[in-house]
């Protein structure tokens, strides 16, 4: 490391993180507690490096920070006093990568902030996205979270988005189902100055969960969406539409899923309200490893759900964590990448049909027998 470049990472690294959220300090609004997960369904030994980080987690209790003279940037960016708040990310490792990323502080500045119109925003308002919660897996999973953990506060609250959320139909359509204040999107070319700004703290590490809140969260949402649960027992959702993490074999394994009777469907043919009927009338669901898999929380406790995953995957154990939680029976099957060196988060799969025949007749047969 160059003294030139020591210094400039310096600099960006002052700039982002001068200002520190006063977080110890906040009140405790949700407890913590220690997440255990049991081994899948069908582990195998050899794979023990896959799940062993992820048997034992501490989920920290979740705090409402209050902060006044906040800036909001259309793109999810908070500032105050000039400086980014960490929590425009979802951790801190994100962080790093995005300064990296930064090749002039004071460009940066002032294109996202200096050089905007700003916005006086003079009522009470929250928070809770941060850089990944576009997703729909970081919509559900982390962001309604921290909503659901202040709703009733938050009947009294404006929440504020960023710009390009109004175009999610599944954060429209979520949203619906809570009685909020209002909810405001940050204009493309503004930063809203909030007078009033309140912010809950991540429920969990992302991929992981308080599981009795996220519980609780999702009676909510089937109870207040109305959904109705559709007949439909076993479902294999596709990803062949999805621009990466195929299946890239799919045509040979369609039917080994057709023996068994899954039927095969597209999420994107389905509205939220669709998608969380289909998932609740569902007892066993296959897929690979995807955001489609975040609607198994909508599952009835009991159910299986069979995720294909890359072979040697270690760190996205998040449908694992989210089958504990939620009390499913947690299947996997581990697949070669159609590409052998391409980036596990785009590569495409091979899976082999055999093996995930004799996985599909273990998982339909596990559950005959607990229902005996």
């Amino acid at each position: 490391m160059t003294p030139r470049w020591r210094a400039r990472r310096h600099e960006r690294l002052r700039m982002f993180r001068a200002y520190e959220t006063p977080r110890d300090e906040a009140p405790v609004i949700r407890e913590g507690g220690v997440s255990k997960r049991k081994l899948p369904a069908n582990f195998r030994t050899e794979d023990a490096p896959l799940f062993e980080s992820e048997l034992e987690r501490v989920i920290p209790p979740t705090r409402l920070v209050e902060l006044s003279g906040v800036s909001a940037t259309p793109e999810g960016l908070l500032f105050k006093g000039g400086r980014v708040l960490p929590e425009s990310f979802s951790s801190p490792v994100i962080l790093e990568r995005f300064l990296r990323r930064r090749r002039s502080v004071l460009k940066f500045f002032a294109t996202n902030y200096l050089l905007r119109r700003r916005k006086k925003f003079a009522r009470r308002c929250l928070w809770i996205t941060d850089d990944w919660s576009h997703g729909y897996f970081h919509w559900l999973a982390d962001a309604l979270p921290r909503l659901f953990a202040v709703r009733e506060l938050a009947r009294s609250l404006v929440l504020l988005l960023p710009h390009g959320y109004e175009r999610l139909q599944f954060v429209r359509s979520s949203l619906e189902l809570f009685r909020l204040g209002g909810v405001e999107y940050v204009g493309e070319d503004e930063v809203y100055v909030c007078e009033r700004l309140l912010m809950p703290t991540h429920t969990a590490p992302s991929g992981n969960y308080n599981e009795a809140l996220l519980r609780e969260l999702r009676a909510f949402l089937l109870d207040s969406s109305g959904a109705r649960a559709e007949a439909c027992e076993r479902v294999y959702l596709s990803r062949a539409r999805a621009p990466k993490r195929r299946v890239r074999n799919e045509e040979e394994i369609l039917g080994v899923l057709g023996e068994f009777g899954f039927r095969v469907v597209h999420f994107e043919d389905y509205a939220f309200g669709q998608q969380v009927a289909l998932a609740a009338g569902a007892r066993h669901f296959v897929s690979n490893h995807g955001a489609g898999l975040t609607n198994t929380l909508f599952m009835r406790p009991g159910g299986s759900v069979l995720e294909l995953r890359r072979r040697g995957e270690r760190e996205r154990n998040w449908f694992f964590n989210l089958a504990n939680a939620v009390g499913l029976d947690y299947y996997y099957q581990t697949c070669q990448p159609a590409t052998p060196g391409e980036d596990p988060h785009t590569a495409d799969l091979l899976v082999d049909p055999h093996a995930l025949r004799e996985n599909l007749s273990l998982m339909l047969n596990e559950a005959k027998e607990r229902q005996k």
